[in-house]
């Protein structure tokens, strides 16, 4: 969303707010606050041209207004509990019309490895529900690593890709005929999923 649009977005909800106290009555943001906020960022974008000092109030005024929208987008959500018509009467633009809960996504696929000396592909099949992947490269056989609530718990020298994605590539750090042993979870904000098998690969000359 450019900074117009949120801007117009930011005076629509306002206005919503305002008018409509017994569906939202203790909105989290104020909506004369967030019309303030919303005119603040059209006067910085339209000066952000003017040197240094505009530039850093467009930015500034930019940054404040989408933590006031995130602010009253989680007011709106926990008010609205999975109701579409309360959350597009706010001016928001409802994502589903049923609230979902978040669960672990399964362990992946033991992951595919090829590569050579400058680098080291790694690739898995995407898990349902994760947004993102931490991937474990071990030197040598793999390291022992395991899930203790959030945390991973880690024995042994590796290197640790903490939010990595279904494909991952290491250029020129690991030299010819080092053995790694690689292994990789899922993980989104309900948690992590357990290990990978470790696949065992050598790189190449």
């Amino acid at each position: 969303m450019t900074p117009v649009e949120m801007a117009s977005l930011a005076h629509n909800i306002s206005a919503k707010l305002a008018a409509d106290t017994s569906t939202f009555p203790a909105p989290a943001v104020a909506p004369a606050s967030l019309s303030a906020a919303a005119s603040r960022l059209e006067l910085a974008y339209a000066n952000r041209m003017n040197g240094a000092a505009a530039k850093t109030e467009f930015e500034a005024a930019d940054t404040a207004l989408d933590e006031l929208l995130l602010t009253g987008a989680a007011y709106v959500t926990s008010l609205a509990n999975g109701n579409v018509v309360i959350i597009e009467a706010s001016g928001f633009t409802a994502s589903t019309n049923s609230r979902k809960t978040t669960v672990v996504p399964a362990a992946p696929n033991a992951p595919k490895i090829s590569g050579n000396a400058g680098a080291l592909h790694l690739t898995i099949p995407a898990v349902q529900g994760a947004a993102s992947y931490c991937w474990i490269i071990s030197l040598g056989d793999a390291a022992m690593a395991s899930v203790a609530d959030t945390h991973i718990v880690l024995s042994g020298a590796a290197t640790v890709i903490p939010d990595g994605t279904t494909r991952e590539v290491l250029r020129n750090v690991l030299a010819p005929g080092t053995k790694v042993a690689v292994q990789v979870l899922a993980q989104n904000t309900a948690g992590k999923s357990g290990f990978s098998t470790p696949v065992s690969f050598t790189v190449g000359s």
